[in-house]
């Protein structure tokens, strides 16, 4: 069998488990949710193994018109630094999961892809995807940064690998706590060839719109609801959820009041969800009340009573 018979994944393969058809993946309204993705990953690695450079051959075909709006904004801005600058209020409507920011002081300039929050069986792949993934983007705008090192949360084979999409010079350095990719003070001053403020503060106002609008067509409910899917067990406080939503925390619990529910019931909603499956699964009360984030067995007892009027172990047996 040759390798590209055995890396043959069929679209149902990749979509199982997703909620996903062909169609919605056609359809340009459709929205697909950040944990949607996630199986997706988790059925590629299960079916093609979780090997080193996987994710990077996946982000490595990445396009700049895969950025939509964002990479226009980028494209206009005047420099790499003020491209970044505009597009990250809106990364919400960005292919990518890793959490970029800038960090400049003396010594020199770095991007920061903050990969914390993302599940940790699918993380290696998702930091290779999208971390090659914006290092095409930056080439296709010829925006070849240089940089000189290269922090990862990457074993020592991946973070090699990874490292070379970005510079074949680069000091590699694996098994770090964040991903930085670090060069010399003004490393991130580079001229964008096709800069124009005018059209930059078109598109960056669009871009405002567009997060708008889709805020207002799902839902913050939605977009809750799918931010604790990301990582059951590990559920996020309501401000780290207000601030990936670029909302003042008071806000969030007003919006979510005006569409009926509330961060609480989300959490609960999700968790029942999970546990009935996990029971379902034959899962022990004991597991579940883990990857539920619960200390103790009897906290999960209780919570599930009150949401469904019988113990887990009743629900097992029906």
């Amino acid at each position: 069998m040759t390798q590209a018979v055995a890396d043959y994944m069929s679209l149902p393969e990749c979509l199982r488990g997703t909620g996903l058809t062909e169609a919605d993946l056609a359809d340009e309204d459709a929205e697909i949710w950040a944990h949607q993705e996630f199986t997706v990953v988790r059925n590629i690695i299960g079916k093609l193994g979780d090997r080193a450079g996987l994710g990077i051959d996946v982000g490595g075909i990445s396009t700049f018109g895969r950025t939509g709006i964002l990479g226009f904004t980028f494209l206009a801005s005047a420099t790499v630094r003020e491209g970044l600058a505009r597009i990250l209020p809106y990364l919400a409507l960005s292919p990518s999961h890793v959490a970029l920011s800038i960090e400049t002081d003396e010594t020199s300039d770095c991007i920061v892809a903050d990969d914390e929050d993302i599940p940790a069986d699918v993380r290696p792949f998702i930091v290779e995807r999208d971390l090659a993934g914006l290092a095409a983007v930056l080439e296709g705008a010829n925006a070849k940064l240089e940089p000189r090192w290269f922090e990862t949360t990457l074993d020592e084979e991946r973070a090699a690998r990874l490292v070379k999409t970005w510079s074949l010079t680069a000091d590699v350095r694996p098994n770090q706590p964040r991903n930085r990719i670090g060069g010399p003070p003004g490393m991130l001053d580079i001229p964008m060839p096709q800069s124009d403020p005018n059209t930059a503060r078109v598109f960056e106002r669009q871009c405002r719109q567009l997060l708008e609008r889709r805020l207002a067509r799902v839902g913050v409910t939605g977009q809750v609801r799918s931010r604790l899917l990301h990582t059951p067990g590990s559920f996020p406080s309501m401000q780290n959820v207000a601030d990936e939503l670029h909302l003042d925390p008071r806000t969030l619990r007003r919006r979510l009041t005006d569409e009926g529910t509330s961060f609480r019931t989300l959490v609960d909603e999700v968790r029942r969800a999970l546990a009935e499956r996990l029971l379902l699964e034959n899962a022990s009360i004991e597991t579940i009340a883990q990857q539920l984030g619960y200390a103790e067995t009897a906290s999960f007892t209780h919570a599930f009573t009150r949401w469904t009027g019988s113990p887990p172990s009743r629900f097992s047996r029906r």
